[in-house]
């Protein structure tokens, strides 16, 4: 194959590193929060949503999990700050940070702490945002596929993938019905899964036919991609309310 003097990798050179699943979320997620020690960062309390998604996933009954967070007033089990941690390292087998980093000034300082809290082999899960409204006062960041991988790289393992899950609510489809409707349409999760569902659907068709049509032109720009990979990236990584990525030590 001739590539294009204007070559482009789509995936960044971290193609490798990408599940191609759409709805792989929950696997990873099953496999973190069963953890026997699982430290739910930022997690403010047993009654939080954070909590709730734990203990629906959560397949180890025997497992101990505890909550941070900075706010004492959400009765967390440990008051801390994971920029400036007091947790000791090697401590927890298993870390669960969802849309926690986007909130820290120092989400680097907050990566290594994960780092050297977790054991030997322990593994973590991570969501971040990326097309998604500001929604409080400590809001700082947002994140690439790419920059994810990168900000992740000293970990042994990584996975970085779609932050849909069973649910569907993902993609091109998520963010299209999320901006147009300036928000509102979170108040209805089945009806907005399901419009997520149906637009990424239809785009696949025409991502397909586009790529049938133009197969040459594509492989000489973007390299040996597949047209389900094809779709992935501009369903799943162009565009996406938030990514997500499991590691381990």
């Amino acid at each position: 194959m001739v590539l294009a003097s204007n070559y482009t990798d789509l995936f960044q050179g971290i193609k490798s590193k990408i599940d191609f699943n759409p709805y792989v979320r929950d696997k990873y997620e099953k496999r973190v929060v069963s953890k026997d020690r699982l430290l739910d960062i930022g997690g403010r309390n047993s009654s939080s949503n954070s909590r709730q998604r734990i203990n629906l996933l959560n397949e180890n009954p025997n497992n101990i999990i505890v909550s941070t967070d900075i706010i004492p007033d959400y009765q967390p089990d440990i008051v801390d700050d994971i920029c400036n941690t007091k947790i000791e390292p090697n401590s927890f087998s298993g870390i669960y940070c969802d849309a926690i980093l986007e909130h820290v000034k120092e989400y680097w300082v907050a990566i290594d702490n994960m780092y050297n809290i977790l054991e030997p082999g322990g593994e973590a899960f991570i969501y971040v945002p990326f097309v998604w409204s500001f929604h409080d006062q400590m809001d700082y960041h947002r994140f690439t596929y790419a920059e994810v991988a990168r900000m992740l790289e000293k970990f042994s393992e990584l996975k970085v993938f779609s932050p849909g899950g069973s649910s569907g609510c993902q993609g091109f489809g998520y963010v299209f019905w999320y901006i147009i409707t300036l928000t509102s349409i979170t108040k209805f999760p089945w009806l907005h899964s399901t419009l997520s569902r149906g637009t990424n659907f239809l785009l696949d068709i025409g991502l397909s036919i586009a790529y049938y049509i133009n197969k040459k032109k594509i492989q000489s720009k973007f390299g040996d991609v597949s047209r389900e990979e094809f779709c992935f990236y501009f369903i799943h990584l162009f565009i996406n309310h938030g990514f997500c990525a499991w590691v381990r030590k």
